[in-house]
This record gives structure tokens, sequence and C-alpha cells, in this order.
């Protein structure tokens, strides 16, 4: 390579530098005398890059798992404890991402009514990023919501990025990258927001899940969920896995689970390979919130706590539910649960369990953590924990079930999410009977024939624009919805954008049914949380819990069965006249599980400006086009577009030249075999605009 172009680069590089100060953190993520309770700012700098796991870098030697600890591969007679080593699950070493050298990223924790600032660099040499603050409203911040071609240009390789907003709500959220699949490779953290005045002084513990797959890197897993997952040791393919209601789950091979960054790997259904555990630590007969946020790529899981059947459900994605006592509760892709734990059993340490819904599976399929209590005999790695005693005249609760029923001999019965009710009492809470609605219907599935079933909102695959739609839209940065190509027994690829307006009240029906009906769900809504008024199941085999049909509730037009266009089966239902809906004191959520077969009613203030994503958040599912834009109340946003706002787009050379320049620039021998100069009729020269070579001829820059 050329020496210039080094020494450009460079140039450039410390010029965007010099518009970000960086300061010294001394390892910390955010600045001193911010983020405290009563600061008026939470300040807080990323640094985004590959790491390796299992890897001691400062002896270039790789590390081995055994018996919960680990060790140098050629040294078995000392415990490495560097905290900069990424562990894992302890197999092998795997490229990851990594925020502030940590996995998963470090943990934000602010407070409601603080101005938050995050200025991230783009360390990664390849890869452009954004971050996503999930469950954050943005209001009159859209710009700052981090999704790329949606809200922002990709932070590209060496670039700087600050986003700005205020915390105007208090919760539990989580921030992730939003282009691609990064969030499989580790590229998302928790992000706690305290109330401006705390209303008890309970110690709290953070449990960031995901579903851990040892062996291909973001991109490489799509393609396979796309064409198949093959085993050439046994000339196998490796088939998708079942739910407890018989539905298949997606093409993504689950090998561990993990809790903030760290899992065991297990060989087959009791034995491990010894990697370490988090560790939360409690004192006997004191209560502790966790706060439990799933980051996972694919996989639901089933949460619980070894010896401890009473887990106090207090909390979801950011709002307080009216306390429920439950065994378990299950946790999908995007969501947030907080629970409260009495410490009241036995000094000892017990297991933290969040297992997946699979069923008929050979290998134990579970992100573990230990609950050590105080003074109780050290343990670090602890056996595979027994699941707690449900029976008939003892039987569990499950809280958040996206089916009718667990099989019935395992005595666990189902509490959905639409019974609970909201326990918020500083929120004002609209009057929702008897006031206009708008209506709108969204089938987030997989309908298509011949093999070609993308992931789709009403047969519409989404092809993400050119240019952000909210800051550069244009009708030549979109693929349009052409409404013939995209007809009721059509399925199109384009840019589904759905416009809603300011001040009106919207009430979404999403479905998963139609031929395309696929596992259920995970829907998150950017720009809004919003009131849970209904979920319309299909029916199920109460013996062995088995989906046997889809929801009568919802009529689909056309003659292929794929629900691009639906209505109420019953006319009766039209407008706000849906029977079942729970209006008294609904909860409220961002991200909601849409069970397979059936449906959900939402409803929500259009009281945010901006353009939103609205997906499922299922990543594989998302990559491959089961999304769509609400663009809510334009131009009333475009005023809140910050001065100098990066831009990007398509580049089409028609010829012309800026600054007076012609163009005339004569192609020479001298100039073969340089990239930057081609031979053409008129003798001109197509070049970079970005470096210049140091021949003869005049180079525009």
């Amino acid at each position: 390579m050329d020496p210039r172009i080094l020494t450009l680069a460079s140039v450039a590089l410390i010029t965007n530098a010099q518009t970000v100060p960086w300061p010294v953190l001394n390892n910390q993520t955010c600045l001193e005398n911010t983020c405290r309770q009563g600061d008026s700012e939470c300040e807080c700098f990323f640094t985004i890059e590959h790491r390796l796991t299992m890897m001691l870098e400062d002896e270039r030697t790789l590390l081995v798992p055994i018996r919960g600890a680990v060790y140098r591969y050629n040294d078995y007679n000392r415990i490495v404890t560097d905290p900069d080593v990424l562990t894992l699950d302890g197999y092998q070493s795997r490229l990851v991402i990594s925020i502030n050298r940590q996995f998963p990223g470090p943990e934000i924790k602010a407070y409601e009514g603080q101005t938050m600032k995050i200025h991230v660099h783009n360390a990664m040499h390849t890869d452009s990023t954004s971050i996503h603050f999930h469950g954050i409203h943005q209001r009159n911040s859209a710009w700052a919501d981090g999704v790329a071609f949606i809200t922002q240009c990709p932070i590209l390789p060496g670039q700087y990025y600050t986003y700005s907003f205020n915390l105007s709500q208090h919760g539990t959220y989580l921030y992730h990258s939003h282009i691609g699949d990064q969030r499989s490779m580790g590229l998302y953290g928790s992000f706690i927001v305290y109330p401006k005045v705390k209303s008890e002084d309970i110690p709290d513990h953070t449990v960031l899940l995901q579903d851990w797959n040892h062996d291909d890197d973001s991109e490489t897993l799509y393609q396979k969920m796309l064409f198949g997952t093959f085993d050439l040791s046994r000339n196998t393919e490796i088939k998708t896995t079942k739910s407890v209601d018989n539905s298949n789950f997606s093409r993504f091979v689950f090998h561990s689970g993990l809790i903030n960054g760290k899992g065991r790997y297990y060989t087959d259904s009791r034995n491990n390979n010894g990697a370490p555990l988090t560790v939360y630590n409690v004192e006997r007969n004191k209560e502790y919130r966790f706060r439990v946020i799933s980051a996972a790529t694919l996989y639901p899981f089933r949460v619980f706590v070894q010896g401890h059947r009473t887990l106090k459900v207090i909390a979801t994605d950011g709002f307080d539910v009216t306390p429920i006592e439950v065994e378990s509760f299950v946790i999908q892709p995007g969501e947030r649960f907080d629970f409260i734990l009495l410490a009241n059993n036995a000094l000892g340490n017990y297991l933290l369990v969040a297992q997946t819904l699979e069923t008929s599976i050979s290998n134990y399929h579970a992100a573990e953590a230990v609950i050590s209590y105080y003074q109780a005999p050290g343990i670090i790695n602890p056996p595979k924990a027994n699941g707690n005693i449900c029976n008939s005249g003892d039987r569990c609760k499950v809280l958040n079930c996206p089916f009718r029923y667990f099989p019935s001999n395992t005595y666990r019965d189902c509490v959905l999410l639409d019974t609970l009710s909201l326990n918020d009492t500083k929120l004002s809470i609209d009057k929702l009977e008897d006031i206009e609605i708008e209506e709108k219907f969204y089938n987030f599935a997989f309908p298509g024939e011949n093999g070609v079933t993308p992931g789709s909102v009403n047969g519409r695959q989404f092809v993400p624009p050119t240019s952000p739609i909210l800051s550069q839209y244009s009708t030549a940065s979109i693929t349009p919805c052409d409404d013939t190509a995209c007809g009721e027994d059509a399925i199109c690829s384009c840019t589904y954008i759905d416009t809603i307006e300011k001040d009106t009240v919207y009430q979404f029906i999403i479905s998963n049914i139609g031929a395309g009906r696929g596992w259920s769900h995970p829907i998150h809504l950017h720009g809004h949380s919003f009131y849970l008024l209904k979920i319309g199941l299909g029916t199920y085999n109460p013996s062995d819990a088995s989906f046997l049909r889809e929801t009568t509730d919802i009529a689909c037009s056309g003659t292929k069965n794929f629900c691009n266009s639906e209505t109420w089966a019953n006319s009766t239902w039209e407008g706000n006249n849906v029977d079942g809906l729970n209006l008294d004191n609904p909860i409220l959520k961002d991200t909601v599980i849409v069970p397979s077969g059936g449906y959900i009613v939402i409803r929500f203030k259009a009281d945010n400006p901006g353009p939103w994503f609205f997906h499922c958040h299922i990543d594989l599912h998302n990559t491959n086009g089961m999304g769509m834009v609400i663009d809510e109340g334009r131009p009333s946003y475009l005023s809140l577009i910050p001065k100098g706002f990066p831009t990007c787009g398509n580049f089409d050379f028609d010829g012309t030249f800026e600054n007076g320049g012609n163009g005339d620039n004569s192609y020479t021998e001298g100039n073969r075999g340089n990239p930057f100069f081609s031979k053409n009729d008129d003798m001109k020269c197509v070049f970079s605009n970005i470096y210049c070579y140091s021949y003869s001829q005049t180079c525009l820059m």
C-alpha cells in the first residue's frame, strides 16, 4: 500500500478525534461527577472493537476452563484471574464485539431527568455500527434512536458519534447495536434508569441473558438460517428444534446460555465444561430486586431460581405491575422483567436458571448464574440444578407463556400478560373506553411459495432505505411498495412505511397467522410504550400442549392464505368493540410476544413524532425483512434534527464536477494499473475524491 494513503488516513482520524475529546477514564465508562443522583447529566464513552474470547492478551496465550476457573492451556497449576479476560462459555476462542473491552458492554446507571450523553467510537476495522437504547422513547430526540438508515447514518470504522437525549422515564432497559445481527456477537449492554427519588432501598442485581453459538459470525448465522446448517462428520442436516407447543424454532444452533457474559457449555444433558459463572451475593432473610433482560438472538427462556418457589414479579419493560407471585416466567428477546427474591432458604449456593423452551433435545440448553448466600460454603462449579418441584397438589404458575398450556404432566399453569394490571401511581393513564380510535392490522409472518418465504409484515419484506428516513427522506432513497406487486396473494420487497397522524389514538392488531405462521414473535415498537389490551390465542391440546389450529377471530382476504390483508371475522368487533379487551388498568409494554397462530391488541396515543422502527426482535427475522417504519407526525419532527447532522446515500457519477473542475485530466501510460484512473473515449480520468496519487496529472480533492 502507498504510504501516503496511510498518512492521509491518519490525518483524517486525528482530525475526527479532535472533535470529541476522549478523556482518560481510568477504566471507567462514565465521567466522574456525572450519572449520580442529583446530577444534571450522565456522560459516558464507548469504544467498540473486536476481541477474542478465552485469550490472555498480555501473554498471547489461550485459556481453558477447569472446574469453574480458567488456566493457561499449557499450565494447569495457576488460576488466571485477569478481569480483562472474556470467558463466555469457555469453549475455545471466538471473535466477539466488545465495548470498552467488556462483553457484554458496561452497565449504564443513570437517573430520571438527566441528560444522557454517550460518545461512541467505532474502532472496528471493517464494520459500521449504531446504538439503539431499547425502550427509551426518545421524545424530541428521534435522531438519537440509533437505527441505521432510519434515524441516522451508520457509524463507519474510525468514526465518532454522540447520542444525547433526556431521560424522561425510569426502569430496566438495554442498549444494543441496530445494524445487521451484531447483537448476536455481543454488542449490547444493560441500561438502568432510577427514579429521581427512590421509593425503595432494595439492592438490585442485573441478569443479562443471551443464547450463544460457538461457530459463526452474525453474517454466517443469517445465511445458515436461510439455507440450513449441516454436520458433515455425520453427513446430516441439523434440524430445527421445537417449542413446547410443537412449533419450530428458526435455524440457530444453541450451544450455551450466558448471563452477564458467562456460562457453561453442556456436552450432554448433565455434563459441562466447568467455565466460570456469574455470582450474585445475597444475605439470608433480605430481599433483592433482580432485573432480567433478554438480549437473546432467538430463543425464549423460562427463568426460575433453584430452591426458591416464589418470585414476585413487580415490573416489565420499565413499568410497575401489580405484584404477582409465580414459580417462573418466560422472557423473549428484548423483554425485561423485574422480580423480588426473598433469600429465605438455608445457607447455600443456588442456581438462577434461564432454560430454553426447546423440547426433545439431547443437551441441556440453559443459562446459569450462582446465587450465593453470605457465609455459605464456597463453590465455583455447582452441579446442574434440578427444577423446582410442581405437582397436582402444589401447581406452579408460569408468567408470560406464548401458548395456552404446558404439558399436563408438568403441573405448570400459564398466566398471560393481558391479565396483569399496571401499578404505577405516577403515570397519567388516558381513559381507554369511549374514545375514537383508528385501527390497523399487521401480520408478522413468513408467507410465500416455491421455497421463497421471507420475513415480512403484511407480505412486505422490508428493504432498508439508502439514506435515513428521518433526515434525508426521498423517493430515490427508498424502494416503494407498489400496490399491485404487494397484493393479497403476493410477496414483495420494499421499504414498508405506514404514516400515522399526531395526537390520534391507534389500536394495532398484530398477528402471526396464515400460510406463513411461524414461532411466536417478540415485536418491538420504537418511540412508544403501549397498552396491552388482549392476547388472542389459537387452540391447543390440553394434554400435551401442542398447537392444533390458529385463531378464528381474524379473517384473511385472498386465495393463498398469506393474510396480507386482514379484518375482524366478526364485523361487530370493528373500532372500539373488540370482545375481551382489558380496559381496566392494562399494563404497558414496548416489546411483546405475538403467539404462533394468534394475535395481540395494543393501543397508544401518537404523541411522539418520528420515524419509528416496528419489527420482530429476533435478530435473524429482523434482518430477513420482518419489520417496517411507523412514520409519525411528519414533518413536525424535522425541526428537531441537529445542525450538521451526518448525511449518507448512493452516488452515481454523472460526468460533472464541482468547483469549476472540468475533469480534463489526461490519461497516460504512467497511470496504467492505478485503480483511480481508467481510459475512456474522452481520455478523461475517473479517480478517488479522498486520496491523490503524485502523478503528473492534476488531482481534484
